[in-house]
Order: C-alpha cells, then sequence, then structure tokens
C-alpha cells in the first residue's frame, strides 16, 4: 500500500499570502529573503500538527463556516502555536484557510473566521470523518515540527514525565533535554551512535538521575564532561538529532532554520541525514552550506508576491537563490576555502559525483570537505589548468594539490588519450569518464526502475521492459546528430594526417554503427544530460514522478555502479587523505 502524504498547501488570504500554493515532494528546502513567507509556512505545519492531535483525542464538533455547519474540530487559543491576531492578509475582513491536499484526494482544511477563532475541517472523499478512529482511517499522517532550540540548562531539575510529553513540541523543550531520554531511553543508542559519526571525536552517554537533577556526560578525546561544559553548537546538535530521530515515523518533518548554532561542516551532514531518515521534510533555511549541498529540484524559492513557490532547476538557480537572500557567497568559492586540493570537473559534476561518493560509504569526499570542485569547460588542455592553479595558488598564498575529471564527449579514443597524457603532466591524476558524460552513468535501466517503483505517489510502476522502450524511443531521435559528432571530431583530429577523409568517416560510421545496435552500449554515447532530460519529462508526465539526482542514486546498488565510476571514486579518496608540503 502507498504511504499517504500532504502533496499540497494552499494559503487564502492568510498573513502574507493572498493566494499562495506550495508542492511538496519527498525534500522541501525553503528559501527566499526575509519577510518572504519562509516563517509563515513553517507556522501553518505547526496549526496543522496541534489540530492532528485534537483530532486524534476526540470526536468532531459542529463548526460553523459562514453560513454552513461542519463536522471538524474547534482549536482554542490555549492549543495554537500561532497568535492570530495578524491573521488576516492585510487586516481585511475576510476568512482566512489553509488547505492541506493529501495525496489520497482528502483535503485538511484549517479556517481562521473573520469574526476570530479557528477550526480543523476535513473533508473526505470516501466516508464521513465521526470518530478518532475514522480519522485516522481517512487522515493517516502524522506531523512533527522542530520546536525553537536553545542551550541546555546548567542543572536541569527532574520533571514528570507528563511534563516532559506536554512541553516535548515547544520551546521549553531544551529545557528537559536530559529528561527526555531518562524516560524514554528506547532509541538513545542509534541516536549516539548518529551523534559519534557525525561530530568527530565526541561520545554521548545515557542520563542518569542525580538526586533531584538529572545529569548528561560526553566525552571528547577520552575527557568526560556533563553536557552543559560542551558548547552552544554540540548542545543544539544533539537535541537537533533526538528531534530528528523520535520522527522516523512521522509522515512529514518541518524544521526552521536549524543552522544557528550549528558549525558549517555540520550543517552540511544535516541535509543527508535527513533524506535517510523515512518522512517527508520541510525546512526553511538561510544557510549557503544546506543549500550547497542539495539537489536543486530539491529547493524552493518563496516569495509572497508570486502565486507559487518555485522549485529550482539547476546549480545557476541556487546561485540566483543565494544572490536573493542576500548572500555575496559563490558556493564553489566557499568549498574552496576548506582546502588546498582542487579537482576541475565539467559543470556541476562534483554534485553527483559526491552522491555517489556517499552511495559507497566515501562521507568525506561526499561532503566535499577536503577537495574543491572547481568548473572547467571541457578539454581546456594542461595549460589552461596549469594558468588557473598558478592564479590560484598567487591569490590564496599556498600550494595546491590538483586532479580532473572530464567528459569524453564525442572525440576519438587517440585524442583522449593524447588530453589524459598531457593533463597528468600538471595534475596528480586525471580521469577521463569512459562514457559520453557523468549523465550517462544515470542510464541504466535497471535503476532508472527502481527509482521511480520506489516513490511513494506511483500506483502502477513501469517496467524494466517500459523503461528500456522509453530510452530506445528517446536515443532513436538522436541517432543522426550523434552519429554526425563521432564523425565530424574523428575528421577534425586527423586533418593534416594524410589519411583520406572518406576512409576516416567511414571507419567512424562502421565504429558508430555496432555501439548502436544495442541499448545498453548506446547508452554509453549518447549525449547523456539530453537523455536524461527528455527522460525525466516523460516520467514526469506519465507516472508524476520527480526524478531527481538524489532519488537516482540512492536507487543504485553497488553491483550497479560502472567499475571506472568506482575507481575514481577510490582516486579521489586516495587524494582526499593524501598529505603535501606546501611550496
Amino acid at each position: 500500500m502507498n504511504r499517504t502524504y500532504i502533496s499540497n498547501v494552499l494559503f487564502k488570504d492568510y498573513k502574507a499570502f493572498r493566494r499562495f500554493s506550495l508542492s511538496l515532494h519527498d525534500t522541501n528546502i525553503l528559501v527566499g529573503p526575509n519577510n518572504c513567507g519562509k516563517s509563515t509556512i513553517i507556522g501553518a505545519f505547526r496549526v496543522l500538527a496541534a489540530g492532528l492531535r485534537r483530532a486524534r483525542a476526540r470526536n468532531p464538533e459542529r463548526v460553523i463556516i459562514g453560513d454552513t455547519a461542519y463536522p471538524g474540530y474547534i482549536l482554542e487559543p490555549n492549543l495554537l502555536p500561532i497568535s492570530t491576531e495578524n491573521v488576516h492578509t492585510d487586516y481585511a475582513e475576510v476568512d482566512s484557510s489553509i488547505d492541506f491536499r493529501l495525496s489520497n484526494g482528502n483535503v485538511l482544511h484549517i479556517y481562521f473566521p473573520n469574526r476570530g477563532g479557528c477550526a480543523l475541517v476535513p473533508e473526505a472523499t470516501r466516508k464521513r470523518v465521526a470518530s478518532p478512529t475514522s480519522f485516522e482511517s481517512e487522515f493517516p499522517i502524522s506531523v512533527s515540527v522542530v520546536p525553537v532550540l536553545g542551550p541546555l540548562e546548567h542543572e536541569e531539575a527532574l520533571v514528570k514525565a507528563a511534563t516532559v510529553q506536554r512541553n516535548l513540541h515547544t520551546h521549553l523543550a531544551s529545557r528537559h533535554f536530559r529528561n527526555f531520554w531518562l524516560y524514554y531511553p528506547q532509541g538513545f543508542d542509534e541516536f549516539a551512535d548518529l551523534v559519534t559519526k557525525t561530530w568527530p571525536g565526541m561520545e554521548v552517554e545515557s542520563p542518569e538521575q542525580s538526586g533531584e537533577t538529572v545529569l548528561m556526560f560526553c566525552r571528547e578525546k577520552r575527557m568526560t564532561r556533563e553536557l552543559f561544559w560542551a558548547g552552544f553548537g554540540f548542545q543544539i546538535w544533539c537535541q537537533l538529532l533526538t528531534h530528528i530521530s523520535r520522527a522516523r515515523d512521522e509522515s512529514i518533518l518541518v524544521i526552521d532554520e536549524p543552522e544557528i548554532y550549528l558549525h558549517p561542516d555540520v550543517q552540511r551532514q544535516l541535509l543527508s541525514i535527513l533524506r535517510e531518515l523515512g518522512p517527508s521534510v520541510v525546512l526553511a533555511t538561510h544557510s549557503t552550506e544546506i543549500m550547497s549541498e542539495a539537489d536543486p529540484a530539491e529547493i524552493m524559492l518563496v516569495e509572497k508576491t508570486n502565486r507559487s513557490a518555485e522549485r529550482l532547476k539547476d546549480v545557476a538557480g541556487v546561485q540566483i537563490a543565494l544572490e536573493q537572500i542576500g548572500s555575496v557567497q559563490n558556493i564553489t568559492l566557499t568549498r574552496l576555502a576548506r582546502s588546498r586540493k582542487i579537482l576541475f570537473v565539467e559543470g556541476s559534476d562534483f554534485d553527483l559525483i559526491s552522491k555517489f561518493a556517499k552511495a559507497v560509504g566515501l562521507q568525506e569526499v561526499a561532503a566535499g570537505n577536503e577537495i574543491t570542485a572547481v568548473k572547467v569547460e571541457g578539454f581546456s588542455g594542461a595549460e589552461r589548468i596549469r594558468n588557473i592553479a598558478w592564479g590560484m595558488n598567487r591569490t590564496l598564498g599556498t600550494h595546491l594539490q590538483m586532479a580532473a575529471v572530464l567528459d569524453r564527449d564525442f572525440f576519438p579514443n587517440e585524442q583522449i588519450e593524447e588530453i589524459r597524457t598531457s593533463l597528468e603532466r600538471n595534475t596528480a591524476f586525471t580521469h577521463i569518464h569512459s562514457r559520453k558524460e557523468l549523465e550517462n552513468y544515470l542510464l541504466i535501466p535497471e535503476v532508472l526502475q527502481r527509482a521511480i517503483a520506489a516513490s511513494s505517489s506511483i500506483v502502477n510502476p513501469p517496467t524494466v521492459v517500459d523503461i528500456r522502450r522509453l530510452l530506445s524511443d528517446i536515443t532513436d531521435a538522436l541517432k543522426a546528430e550523434v552519429l554526425s559528432q563521432f564523425v565530424a571530431k574523428r575528421c577534425a583530429y586527423f586533418r593534416g594526417s594524410g589519411l583520406d577523409q572518406a576512409t576516416i568517416s567511414a571507419e567512424a560510421i562502421r565504429w558508430f554503427d555496432q555501439q548502436w545496435q544495442d541499448l545498453d552500449s548506446r547508452l554509453l554515447i549518447v549525449p547523456g544530460k539530453e537523455v536524461l532530460r527528455q527522460l525525466r519529462q516523460r516520467v514526469k508526465e506519465q507516472y508524476s514522478v520527480t526524478l531527481t539526482d538524489h532519488r537516482l542514486v540512492s536507487s543504485f546498488r553497488r553491483k550497479d555502479i560502472p567499475t571506472d565510476l568506482l575507481d575514481l571514486l577510490a582516486k579521489l579518496e586516495q587524494l582526499r587523505v593524501k598529505e603535501f608540503a606546501s611550496e
């Protein structure tokens, strides 16, 4: 059975939004300048969470909306995590509402009548909601909102379990952090393991009662101290991981600006943790670190003057989003500042490489903590890379270790080897893909089928045969263009060699025909970006599934990853750990 999830949120005359919609995917990163509406969206989910708790605790009552009565739930002011004084747009005398549409077709309406108050009204297409049981049946979703986090208490008093539970969703949660793990120890080992993996050198121990207080110790480099003395950043990280770990079985997890107090290295790890969690994620942030680690399609630009949130398409869109939120930070330069090791790559290829690195367990390579990707345009030659390195060395005043990863494109093998030899005079290693470009490594029918079938929104997933047929149709239309590119590149390389151009062309055509006959070998030489673009469009139209890079790479099993790509990842790990003397 497919998991039910929130697919869309519609605001009408609610705070800054006249009419604004939000289409949700698995990962939704809300970005935009201050006062653009991100906090309004987060607040709406807080209200929904409160409404769900009420609906699961009692039968619906009679709610009047306009001139009509509906079965629903009145949410008293003491239940609401927001103030209702400024709910209505521009303080206009109109009703305001938020509609949460579910993937099963049902809708949860939250109304803020002009006369005051708030109510949750469920709209079910299958049967009438008359009890907590029927509500749960028609609306099988749950929302977890990470509360505002703050520093821990110096001395945390022992409180009752009911107090911990009552304040778990409020700003008071920080005051009862140790109490939470004291009363609810299930899952602590997994939480502690996650802390150790993500904050090197730190370990946390189970809380212990000491009279009327609760203590919790951590170890750093064999030195033990109470958690209060570990620093605000570590305290916040422990709290954040606690809320994340307890939300594994929720439908959606909502987090507002988690980067506060957190070191950039930790921020960069957060997104991968959330992706593996289970529930969908809505995260509002100003963090350039989080944005630079995100798949562009996971980022949504929020602007209250628009009718809907804009989901970004590529890295260029991420940079535009950074500029709109007022950041002067360039993503590439941010990463460069972390290391003296440069990897020359084409375009945004390192984003995809890092996803594959994470898939095989190379977490440090994936995070880009010690290798900085610098964009180059194709085979620019050893002289261009040498010039770039000279300029960076001069600017940064330090020696840089260099490597290069480049696409094969349509160049003949003889030219590929010549370029590789030239570049390796100036780099620790030069890797040229055995496939046309990096995106070709995503064109594996079995993996594509798995990625589509894994979507929670799909009802009738395609078979591998369906995917192969789709890829065959797309590539058939590209045959003449691909052939002409191979012939032109080979003729250009051998021009002046004394060989007959007709003979050169014939050799290229014979080689091409052999490659093209079989779909698997054809997928090695087609323009991967274009094929993937068309495939994503057709999959979206036919199956309503968005094939992000993250979804695709997550669908790989290790045996699916081509050997030459695994070799590249191993070389990057060697480069990362290699020590070299400054010059």
